[in-house]
């Protein structure tokens, strides 16, 4: 059993070390695969307690070409780093959601237009046209406590919400900095998308989303909010802010319960499982299986190819991506930028994230309840210790029984996993776990028990068997 136990310590505090070390470096891709498959087992086996998401974004990447007459390049920002888009444009990418019958639709940027580029110096409102083609939007606006208070002509009208407890402690904003443009403003209502004062709610440890901010003395909605409520026909008059009990929540109607911290902000899971592309499978009235989109990305060339049925092209590319453009009629559709120079805000699990993906995820996370967080480290601890007893424990027994009866230790541990998930929304990335149970098996199986009990079982064993060949 001693050298049993020397072995196991020797390889498992380097797999343990191996663990911690990726936990730490944030490069998952080595251990990436096996971390996603455990997560959505995990999900899968949670019950009610996840649902699923309804969020298409349609991302405005770097592949769209902005709209110029005559190829003039004049459409370019006034940096040259990346190119601004024209009213036009804007009702361009309108148009083709239009055509879709989307539900609800977020309009996440909040676009200043260059007077100096012809398309924007023209008597039409292309981009009123094509936003009153939509259901009524909510357009995003971004506000400050930095600058000077506004006085009421000045304000953008925010809608108050009900308030439970004191609500000192919530971020205050002063001023709108970022407002929607009036043609836009025609068939939208405006939400604020972030507090450009509140700089510390962004870090590369965690990001955390404000779903309400106060206005003087009202608490008004977020964008993230106002869209969860839009596209579940929640009304604003049934969305409650409890702040009287020690966690405080956001109740949206009967649907919604959303934790948050007492200056209204949520935290955006940096482990959430939330993936480009979450599907499922169901039958459609044809009877035929068909791929349902949850949560969905677009780019705006793809979605260009809707107006193109007469193409052979597009109609192979609209078959492809059918599924998707299915979801835009029942997802909410959240229109942003998504280029490489808006991917500058980093996660926890090491990737970059434009505000229009920390915005959709977020929305995501409160329709699927997806409040998913790692365990704490004394958490991870506390599993290594439990695993360390049940080698202790397995070691005394012989060869025989190692396979069975370390087997057996790992289906339970690896079962109360999962009913801690369903119960705390808890986990951690098993390579540890799965590691150290794999020694436990191997280490049993090739090193003896070398304990007089189990020798001799071993030693009887033996006996039998060579007096069977004789």
């Amino acid at each position: 059993m001693r050298y049993r136990i020397i072995t196991f310590a020797i390889l498992g505090i380097i797999l343990v070390g191996i663990g911690e070390w990726n936990l730490r470096s944030r490069k998952l891709d080595p251990l990436k695969s096996l971390n996603n498959f455990w997560l959505e087992f995990c999900v899968a086996n949670s019950g009610d307690a996840v649902r699923e998401p309804a969020v298409t974004l349609v991302r405005i990447n770097d592949d769209y070409d902005p709209l110029t007459i005559g190829g003039d390049a004049g459409a370019a920002a006034a940096d040259g780093s990346v190119p601004s888009l024209s009213r036009l444009d804007f009702a361009t990418i309108l148009g083709f959601t239009g055509k879709l019958n989307p539900k609800a639709v977020s309009f996440v940027p909040t676009p200043s237009f260059d007077d100096s580029n012809p398309l924007n110096q023209t008597d039409i409102v292309p981009l009123k046209d094509a936003a009153l083609q939509v259901p009524k939007m909510t357009l995003g606006t971004v506000v400050s406590s930095d600058a000077a208070p506004e006085n009421k002509l000045q304000g953008v009208a925010y809608p108050a919400l009900k308030v439970e407890g004191d609500a000192s402690s919530i971020t205050p904003f002063t001023r709108t900095i970022q407002s929607p443009d009036p043609q836009l403003l025609a068939n939208g209502e405006p939400a604020f998308t972030e507090v450009d004062s509140a700089r510390a709610l962004r870090s590369e440890e965690s990001i955390r989303i404000p779903l309400v901010a106060k206005q003087g003395e009202k608490v008004v909605p977020s964008l993230v909010l106002m869209s969860v409520a839009r596209l579940a026909g929640i009304g604003l008059e049934a969305i409650t802010v409890d702040l009287s009990k020690k966690q405080a929540q956001i109740q949206i109607g009967d649907q919604y319960t959303v934790p948050i911290a007492k200056d209204g902000s949520m935290n955006l899971p940096a482990y959430a499982g939330l993936k480009a592309a979450m599907t499922s499978e169901e039958i459609n009235e044809k009877g035929e299986k068909v791929e349902r989109f949850h949560f969905a990305t677009l780019t705006v060339d793809e979605l260009a190819y809707t107006g193109q049925q007469d193409d052979e092209v597009a109609k192979r590319i609209l078959s492809e991506f059918q599924g998707k453009f299915d979801s835009v009629s029942r997802n909410l559709v959240m229109i942003g930028y998504d280029r490489k120079a808006d991917r500058r805000f980093p996660t926890a699990a090491g990737e970059m994230l434009s505000d229009a993906s920390i915005f959709a995820r977020a929305v995501a996370t409160i329709q699927s309840g997806r409040y998913i967080e790692r365990w704490p480290t004394w958490g991870r601890w506390v599993a290594v210790l439990a695993i360390v007893i049940i080698a202790l424990v397995v070691f005394r027994l012989s060869r025989g029984k190692v396979l069975v009866v370390g087997g057996i230790s790992a289906l339970l541990f690896f079962a109360l996993c999962v009913l801690l998930f369903r119960s705390t929304l808890t986990w951690t990335p098993p390579f540890v776990m799965f590691a150290l149970f794999a020694l436990i098996i191997v280490v049993g199986l090739i090193i003896p028990a070398g304990n007089s009990g189990a020798a001799k079982e071993e030693s009887l064993d033996s006996d039998e068997a060579d007096s069977l060949k004789s």
